[in-house]
């Protein structure tokens, strides 16, 4: 049997899959014979934390079969890293064909088997083989940015092929193709497909093996927030797909005046969409607009800044380091950890506090020195000083060294603000894609818009859907409040 969960932002679809992965194993189903697979390993990692979170009875082992399909396959095909084309073979199939390949590497992909590369030569073989169709049908779709020679695409799609088998590797595509090929598909009762709105067609093919190899499949998600078109995703297999649907229709987040500003989104859309009831909650919520991210107060609460871009984000967080706020963003935590440890280690110090050898050896590194042997396991500033007569009893940004000005002054001033420094951020800067799956009290969202979106927009209908829904998903991510930022140039802001 096939249920497809159907649910707006803040309606708790992944609650709904977690509880009914309970149910089952309420009934007496065994965890390995239930498959929770999503799209991203950040979605498929919370899932399982969250499941393991309700059982303290378990540990991560039992749950073997929460992942995404790649690591499925992966895992179902014995294969190691060493079988996988890596930045290097990537590099060198280029030099031969005459085209530079700038790749990321699979490990710091948040979107697991979709390349995030610069080389739109290979954007488009990716595509093509996520499509399931001849990587020249695909560059006749015409979806690319730059020049791309018909010629050396050819040659380069020819040379991978030919590398892959001369060296017996493969790519992450290739994983799903030979999981179906081999028939490694384990057995299940029941399988679980989060945002199952983007997935490829390559996927939606596993996906049928699974159903082939199971049960019950609940596929669940939401073909309004379906934003990765540009990545391969087809969301008309979301839409198509038979089965008993379960909609969802209270948010549990989105209040009454941004619930009205994102279905303002949705009346743009003019393909194919699942027609839905979608309640806000009983919160009226504020919008409000403004010229500059100064004009607004982030000492209180947790927050969400979203652009189009990256691009866009980086004056933002430039500001934010001049203000001295504390943030965290896709690469990290604006501040090391390890460094504010450091910090308070040293501060300890100096009120004659005890430090293990680690953290002796840690602080000895910021000061730009090497900690002598000692059998001591404990440390005293003056027992330090005893060891290395140089140390001088001054504050932590006179004594660190080996930390630059720059961030020197971001700590004093992040310090001076009252910023929590030792737990996580309240402040979070991604884009709007980034932002999936997430959500904040309050929300700010740039509505600059760069030339290649704009340019991307303007090739078909499908574009301008997709565009509409990458806004949609930004806007609900607010809890209570939405600031939106004005762009200085009118024609290229993005009207919400």
């Amino acid at each position: 049997m096939n249920y497809k969960v159907v649910g707006p932002p803040g309606t708790g679809k992944t609650d709904t899959l977690l509880n009914t992965v309970k149910e089952y194993v309420d009934k007496g189903t065994p965890l390995n014979q239930i498959g929770y697979f999503a799209f991203t390993r950040k979605a498929a990692n919370e899932a399982r934390n969250r499941y393991l979170k309700s059982r303290p009875d378990l540990e991560k082992k039992d749950t073997e079969y929460f992942r995404t399909l790649h690591s499925l396959a992966f895992r179902r095909l014995n294969l190691k890293e060493e079988n996988i084309l890596q930045e290097e073979h990537y590099q060198l199939i280029g030099q031969q064909a005459g085209v530079r390949i700038q790749y990321a590497p699979y490990e710091k992909n948040a979107f697991n088997g979709i390349f995030t590369d610069k080389s739109e030569y290979l954007n488009v073989i990716n595509l093509a083989k996520l499509r399931n169709i001849p990587v020249l049908e695909q560059l006749d779709r015409n979806e690319h940015l730059g020049r791309i020679e018909r010629d050396k695409l050819f040659i380069l799609d020819k040379k991978i092929e030919e590398y892959k088998s001369e060296y017996d590797l493969i790519d992450f595509n290739d994983m799903i193709l030979k999981f179906i090929e081999k028939k490694v598909c384990p057995l299940f009762k029941v399988v679980f497909i989060d945002e199952a709105q983007d997935l490829s067609p390559l996927q939606w093919k596993m996906v049928k093996v699974l159903q082939e190899h199971s049960s019950n499949v609940y596929v669940a998600g939401d073909d309004d927030q379906a934003i990765f078109g540009w990545a391969g995703a087809d969301v008309k297999f979301f839409i198509d797909f038979e089965a008993v649907e379960i909609p969802l229709q209270q948010s549990h987040r989105v209040p009454q005046i941004i619930h009205r500003r994102a279905l303002q989104r949705l009346d743009n859309i003019e393909g194919a969409r699942i027609d839905k009831q979608y309640f806000s909650t009983a919160e009226e919520g504020n919008v409000s607009t403004h010229f500059s991210i100064n004009a607004i107060d982030l000492s209180q609460e947790d927050w969400y800044i979203l652009a189009r871009t990256n691009d866009l984000l980086r004056p933002i967080i430039t500001q934010l380091h001049r203000r001295g706020i504390y943030f965290e963003t896709s690469k990290g935590y604006s501040l090391s950890k390890s460094l504010y440890q450091d910090i308070i280690n040293w501060e300890r110090w100096l009120k004659k506090g005890e430090l293990n050898t680690i953290q002796a050896q840690r602080v000895f590194e910021r000061l730009g020195l090497k900690l002598k042997e000692a059998t001591d396991k404990m440390f005293t500033l003056n027992s330090l000083i005893t060891l290395h007569p140089t140390i001088k009893k001054v504050p932590w940004y006179d004594a660190f060294t080996e930390v630059t000005p720059k961030t020197k002054t971001y700590i004093r001033a992040m310090r001076k603000n009252g910023e929590n420094l030792k737990g996580k951020p309240r402040i979070k800067i991604t884009t709007l894609h980034g932002s999936k799956g997430g959500e904040a009290t309050n929300v700010i969202i740039l509505q600059n818009q760069t030339t290649n979106t704009m340019k991307a927009v303007r090739k078909s209908i499908t574009k301008r859907d997709e565009e509409q829904r990458v806004w949609y998903v930004g806007i609900t991510r607010a809890k209570r409040n939405l600031f939106l930022i004005r762009s200085k140039d009118r024609s290229r802001e993005f009207k919400i």
